[in-house]
């Protein structure tokens, strides 16, 4: 049963450049989870879309740092923005 965070949520992937979004849950595997932890992207934690230009991968800034995500990896972040 869905929680009404994650019918509001949406893909990283169909965000454009410049919103700031929080995670609400990543729907993968312990290794991407284990990967993207390392980065800095955790459930709970906003950053800063930079760039997305529809192909290609998402550049994401974090923590004063910038960091690339593939579009495969960016398919299974759900996000909300931040208002």
């Amino acid at each position: 049963m869905q929680t009404n965070k994650e019918t509001q949520s949406m893909p990283l992937i169909q965000v454009p450049a410049g919103k700031t979004v929080e995670v609400v849950f990543i729907d993968a595997g312990h290794g991407l989870k284990n990967r993207l932890a390392s980065m800095g992207v955790l459930s709970h934690s906003t950053f800063k879309v930079l760039r997305n230009e529809g192909a290609g991968r998402l550049i994401v800034g974090i923590k004063n740092s910038k960091v690339v995500i593939g579009r495969g990896a960016s398919g299974k972040i759900f996000v909300r923005e931040c208002e």
